[in-house]
């Protein structure tokens, strides 16, 4: 890789070191990624449109085992200047898309003139597909991985991305390729957060917390879920603009009022169970913060539940420890259900990896099979989550990135069952 390609690399988070430990294990000599969350992870860049339909085909990247051996990419055409310039791979190639595109040398009249003189050097019989064609794309791919001697290679492929309908392009385009499932590789990849990656959570995580503790500040009677959501919403971006945030900000929110549980319900009555679940993502990086109230005085049933779920994130964050798995949180916090009373309580996982995914969910998850141990630079979301239709939906979840002494907490909210009629400044303070 040359210092101007490492330079220019800096908008990626790729860990090459890292990444070809992994390809050892896995005894590949180089990963093909196609999802476009992975190929923005690794290169710092949008690999073009027609990666918006999320099929395998519209794009990819070739990374090496090798640290040293540079990347090589092929986008659609439109964007492969754009993409070049932006990751500092200098081996990107293209492959034509459904947009016209052409070059007019001078810019000067006869402008018709000028544009045909360009387009001659297309190929023969030279016509653009209605969207893209991955045969096309898969062919430039070709092309890289014969000059790289790869051509009869076992690569790993994002086998959890790719559709049985797409992978018949893959065998038919590559058929001395011997592939081997590369999407949990890719996943232990963007488990550990670079610097960047980390102040994205962290700056999404305080934007989130500082909108949940206005929304439980403003709860009262006869309010639903869509005027708590545009609470939270309104803080978040009033927050935002304050901090002049120079990152695209979106967000999501699961809110529920009422005895479901999940549904938005509401408006609220006294004695409703508000679950408010939500986060703010910056530059595509989610967070995830949830906390329970209630209208009015907790029943004694909605304070057995709620208390449960306490002690159990409570046991689920006692045994979140670097070098220790996952599962031992999860069992933990079951263990601590069980205890509680709730012995049929049954929940497939106490929380999961953040990051740049479609989902405010990433691998790993703290789950009874997960025996990921948990390492330093790691963000998660630790959550305890119970919904008992004909009372309501509870909730904690905070996040936390892993440091080499524990969990750093970056999500400072109270954690108690708010009552709305208490006093909020000495509930949320």
């Amino acid at each position: 890789m040359s210092s101007k390609e490492q330079t220019r690399m800096a908008g990626g988070h790729l860990d090459r070191q890292r990444a070809a430990r992994l390809m050892e294990a896995l005894g590949i000599e180089a990963v093909v990624l196609v999802q476009p969350e992975s190929i923005l992870y690794a290169t710092g860049a949008f690999a073009g449109v027609a990666t918006l339909w999320r099929r395998a085909g519209a794009a990819a990247v070739l990374v090496p085992a090798d640290p040293a051996a540079p990347l090589a990419a092929v986008v659609g055409d439109l964007q492969a200047a754009s993409f070049r310039e932006a990751s500092g791979i200098e081996d990107t190639r293209s492959h034509p898309i459904w947009v016209e595109t052409t070059v007019a040398a001078s810019g000067d009249a006869p402008i018709v003139e000028d544009i045909l003189a360009y387009d001659r050097t297309r190929l023969p019989g030279f016509e653009r597909p209605a969207t893209f064609d991955p045969t096309l794309m898969l062919a430039r791919l070709g092309d890289v991985l014969a000059e790289r001697g790869l051509d009869k290679a076992r690569l790993g492929l994002e086998l959890g991305f790719v559709a049985v309908a797409d992978m018949q392009f893959f065998e038919a385009a590559l058929p001395n390729v011997r592939w081997a499932d590369a999407s949990p590789l890719v996943a232990r990849l963007r488990m550990i957060k670079r610097p960047a990656e980390i102040e994205a959570l962290r700056i999404a995580a305080e934007l989130t917390t500082s909108g949940l503790r206005h929304a439980l500040a403003s709860l009262h009677e006869g309010i639903d879920a869509q005027a708590i959501g545009a609470l939270w919403r309104g803080r978040v971006e009033e927050e935002a603009r304050r901090r002049q945030l120079r990152q695209s900000l979106s967000s999501w929110a699961y809110i529920a009022v009422g005895p479901d549980g999940f549904s938005p319900g509401g408006p609220a009555r006294r004695g409703d169970v508000v679950k408010i679940d939500v986060g703010a993502v910056v530059g595509g990086y989610s967070a995830d913060v949830a906390r329970t109230a209630v209208i009015g005085k907790a029943s004694p049933a909605q304070r057995r539940i709620h208390d449960a779920l306490r002690g159990a994130l409570d046991a689920a964050l006692a045994a979140l420890e670097p070098g220790r798995p996952l599962r031992e949180a999860y069992r933990a916090a079951t263990r601590t259900m069980h205890a509680a009373g709730f012995t049929s309580f049954s929940r497939g996982h106490f929380g999961h990896g953040v990051g740049a995914s479609v989902f405010s969910e990433e691998w790993p998850f703290i789950a009874e099979d997960d025996d990921t141990l948990l390492e330093p630079d790691m963000v998660i979301a630790v959550e305890a989550p119970y919904y008992v239709r004909g009372v309501g939906g509870f909730i904690i979840e905070d996040q936390f990135l892993v440091t080499g002494n524990g969990l750093e907490l970056l999500s400072p909210l109270p954690r108690d069952l708010i009552e709305v009629d208490a006093a909020q400044e000495d509930t949320l303070s």
